[in-house]
């Protein structure tokens, strides 16, 4: 599949796999999800999506009562894309099947707990 189009950056990309964990850190609990996306035109070209779920106070603007909204604030939890240190470049690479893209995504996700830890992982 392809969009030609001057605003259109990018190739295609289909969502075809996707790993969520739960990290710790001390008292911090960061549910975490890998999202791999291959290119519809080239097979073997991916991108990866990591995303953590994370909680935010939320006012809402509307409805409103007066200058003022008429809800209190209230909690949410939203999917942000992770804020975390650099693990690796995941907008276009390339590997052999979605399987072998986790991996790498992976691998280098365990390297950088390693380091940010000083534990091992297995």
């Amino acid at each position: 599949m392809k969009i030609t189009h001057s605003a259109i950056t990018s190739p295609v990309f289909e969502f075809v796999k996707t790993v969520e964990v739960d990290l710790a850190f001390g008292d911090e609990m960061w549910p975490t999800r890998f999202e791999i996306l291959r290119d519809t035109e080239r097979q073997d070209h991916f991108r990866c999506r990591v995303w953590q779920l994370e909680m935010f106070r939320i006012q809402s603007t509307f409805p409103q009562t007066g200058r003022r909204p008429a809800h209190n604030p209230s909690d949410h939890t939203l999917i942000v894309e992770w804020e975390g240190a650099h693990v690796g470049r995941y907008d276009d690479f390339v590997a052999a099947n979605a399987d072998a893209a986790l991996k790498k995504v992976i691998e280098d996700f365990r390297k950088f707990l390693e380091h940010t830890t000083g534990e091992r992982a297995t």
